[in-house]
């Protein structure tokens, strides 16, 4: 992860044109960027595998995509504030046995504000954030279908740090706690102000 942060910065180090939120401007942009997700699917197909006494294969996400809208306002040449919407894809998880399938997923969607401070296109941002964490399951047996479904709100910080150059940025954004409860979501992006 800091060879990909390294590399970027290196790549895109060597351009004049930066830009940030001057004083008083408002700036609208959009992120789409990429998180790794661990759903211990493995675990999962082992303990329906121990309770069932049969062979159960699974197949899962390793990852979501991550889509944010934000507005940042300039407080200064090198301090904005920032909040914004944000949204994963689904993540996924299949069980398959003799007896009967099941399925989980698991979506992420919230707002956030943050505190960004910028130098030479470098940025940083720490914030709070307020996520929801929505999960549905369903499973069949000999025929028959039972689903659940559940959520978990709260709120945690947020930190994260990046390039602007263009008006395109690169960044990485960590996200504590989503939905209030012990998972974080941290994902690369590329993001675009207007």
């Amino acid at each position: 992860m800091k060879k990909l942060l390294l590399t970027i910065i290196i790549i895109f180090g060597f351009s004049n044109a930066t830009y940030a939120a001057e004083e008083g401007q408002f700036r609208f942009g959009a992120e789409i960027g990429w998180s790794p997700v661990e759903l211990e699917a493995e675990d999962t197909a082992q303990s329906i595998a121990n309770a069932l006494g049969e062979t159960v294969t699974t197949t899962y996400d390793t990852g979501v995509f991550v889509g944010r809208l934000f507005g940042e306002y300039g407080l200064s040449s090198n301090m904005a504030i920032e909040a914004g919407y944000f949204r994963t894809s689904s993540a996924d998880a299949k069980y398959s046995a003799a007896s009967g399938t099941a399925s989980e997923s698991y979506d992420v969607y919230g707002f956030d504000a943050a505190l960004v401070l910028s130098s030479e296109g470098l940025f940083g941002k720490v914030g709070m954030h307020s996520s929801t964490v929505d999960g549905a399951a369903n499973v069949t047996i000999g025929g028959t279908s039972y689903a659940a479904t559940g959520s978990a709100d709260g709120s945690g910080l947020l930190f994260g740090a990046g390039y602007e150059v263009d008006n395109t940025r690169y960044a990485i954004t960590r996200y504590n706690d989503v939905g209030g409860i012990d998972t974080d979501v941290t994902y690369l992006s590329v993001g675009f102000l207007f």
